[in-house]
């Protein structure tokens, strides 16, 4: 009986990516690769783009046709006897919606992340109380928040992994509305400013006096992996996008550099953060 493969994730796209350079590298185009192996070119193009799992046995015929040996053939025969080991999100939590459980698994894989909310915190610095709150007045049910929480506890682990890089840029507008009322921002500001001290996590804050800028337009999250294509997360009404296309993702990245130049730096962001903490109490 066939096992059916498992669903390819980043670490296929980070794979295939390295594989299509490779092959770039020893001169081969997808159809010389093809022929010589006596695959199709949409199995190759599918392997290289990561959507499709690849097993050792074909990065091994690969590596052995683009002259690759040593540590680094024994690293990428690696990376693909793990493209289907399996995280939380994909077992731990039944009736975790699949865009929750998507932008989890890029996360855990990404390198480097950049968050920009213009009217809310963003999800990976948020509270369990200002989180909670904000679901309850979006209308999702008490059971379903819940889960949703335990998901983001999860999640909120990554900022302390190794080897990961995290900034949020937030609006001054989303530190001043009142998410679950005085005590909760309270909780959530004084959360900002000690998680601001991990060594892996930058908080700036956008001031509402800063001209016009991109982000204005709605916030979003962009996440960079060692390997693979940047992917930026979009949320929308209950539910999330996922884009990958460099056209696509462009315009995002160009936001970010906008962003980035009208923000506060660390020190000013913290001061900024402590007066509201004043006026809230």
């Amino acid at each position: 009986m066939l096992v059916p493969r498992k669903k390819p994730g980043v670490r296929a796209r980070g794979l295939g990516a390295e594989l299509a350079a490779l092959r770039e590298a020893a001169g081969l185009t997808v159809t010389a690769v093809a022929a010589k192996l006596d695959w199709s070119k949409s199995t190759l193009s599918r392997l290289e783009n990561g959507l499709r799992n690849i097993v050792p046995e074909e990065v091994s015929a690969l590596l052995a046709l683009y002259e690759v040996t040593g540590v680094e053939r024994d690293r990428l025969i690696g990376m693909s006897r793990n493209l289907g080991e399996p995280g939380w999100w994909a077992v731990g939590l039944p009736g975790l919606p699949s865009e929750s459980a998507t932008l989890a698994s890029y996360e855990a894989e990404a390198s480097r992340m950049v968050s920009w909310e213009p009217m809310l915190i963003p999800g990976l610095l948020q509270t369990l109380e200002y989180s909670r709150s904000f679901m309850l007045a979006d209308g999702i049910t008490p059971s379903q928040a819940e889960l949703r929480l335990t998901a983001r506890l999860r999640r909120q682990q990554v900022l302390r992994r190794s080897g990961i890089e995290y900034v949020g840029l937030i609006s001054e507008a989303a530190l001043r509305a009142v998410v679950g009322g005085p005590e909760v921002m309270l909780e959530q500001l004084r959360h900002l400013r000690e998680v601001a001290k991990l060594k892996a996590v930058s908080v700036r804050v956008v001031p509402t006096r800063s001209c016009a800028h991109p982000g204005m337009v709605g916030g979003f999250q962009l996440m960079e992996f060692p390997s693979a294509r940047p992917v930026v997360h979009v949320e929308l009404a209950r539910t999330a996008v996922f884009l990958d296309e460099a056209p696509i993702t462009g315009p995002y990245r160009e936001a970010l550099e906008r962003i980035d130049s009208v923000a506060l730096n660390a020190r000013e962001s913290q001061h900024l953060m402590e007066d509201i903490v004043r006026e809230l109490r």
